[in-house]
């Protein structure tokens, strides 16, 4: 299948408090240190770790650090990591989010910090060979710089992926005067960068609201804003997007040809 590395969504312990539904959502972490239970144990992981590498492959997990569980230990003993109110409750800044709570990077660069960096070192030593950041966009790029000087020393050959924003979700954060960065920023300290800045344009080709040519006219265009050896990580699904099947129920041949495009323009 040309499978050469294997990412892990979050598999940490999911928070309790305000969980959403029964299960809850695994971007609302409890201990980033932590194998949730229901997965397994921390034997378990590494006998995974063991196989994926004897098989040539390599493992990435997803990392959370824009926010956590409510019932984080962190949110007693580091109340002043989060992000506040004028009623000094700590909240999440977008309100359908009831489940976390935001973390407040600023101010904190010498205690939140360093724990998170020691986080992404323990997984290095744990196996793991790369991550995939969540909401990277918005997380201050200083902290990024330390991180990857940090963990390179770990761990020099550590994959970088950033989920990037759209530029409608871009406009929001600045119209309400919050931390966003481009694509074209987080390659500084990143590998790898979500394609969200062509995916409203790609589902309205697939879609035929638009033609072809005007999308990979706007691929080619990237060649141009990023830096010479940028990638992509371009998909026609993923977790928080609709199935491909779905996108394309009326013509499934559609789907297939658009997932084998996908895997020869540049990444």
């Amino acid at each position: 299948m040309g499978i050469d590395i294997i990412w892990l969504l979050p598999i940490h312990p999911i928070g309790i408090t305000n969980r959403k539904g029964s299960l809850g959502s695994p971007y609302s972490i409890k201990d980033f240190r932590a194998i949730n239970p229901e997965y397994g144990t921390m034997n378990d992981f590494h006998r995974l770790v063991s196989e994926i590498h004897r098989l040539g492959m390599k493992l990435m997990i997803d990392i959370v650090y824009r926010h956590t569980s409510h019932d984080c230990s962190w949110v007693k003993e580091h109340p002043e990591w989060y992000i506040r109110d004028e009623k000094d409750n700590a909240i999440c800044l977008i309100p359908q989010w009831t489940d976390i709570l935001d973390l407040k990077f600023e101010g904190n660069e010498t205690t939140l910090w360093p724990e998170l960096i020691d986080i992404l070192k323990f997984w290095c030593e744990h196996g793991v060979d790369g991550f995939r950041m969540d909401v990277a966009s918005c997380v201050p790029m200083e902290f990024w710089r330390q991180a990857r000087r940090s963990v390179t020393e770990a761990n020099p050959r550590c994959i970088w992926l950033a989920e990037s924003s759209w530029f409608s979700a871009m406009k929001s954060y600045r119209d309400q005067n919050g931390l966003v960065h481009t694509d074209a920023e987080l390659y500084e300290t990143f590998d790898v960068c979500y394609d969200y800045d062509l995916y409203v344009a790609w589902r309205a080709a697939v879609q035929e609201a638009i033609p072809i040519k005007s999308y990979l006219e706007l691929v080619r265009l990237q060649t141009f804003i990023y830096p010479k050896d940028f990638i992509k990580m371009r998909f026609v699904e993923n977790h928080d997007q609709d199935r491909i099947a779905h996108i394309c129920r009326d013509n499934p041949w559609k789907a297939l040809a658009w997932t084998g495009h996908l895997r020869l323009i540049k990444y």
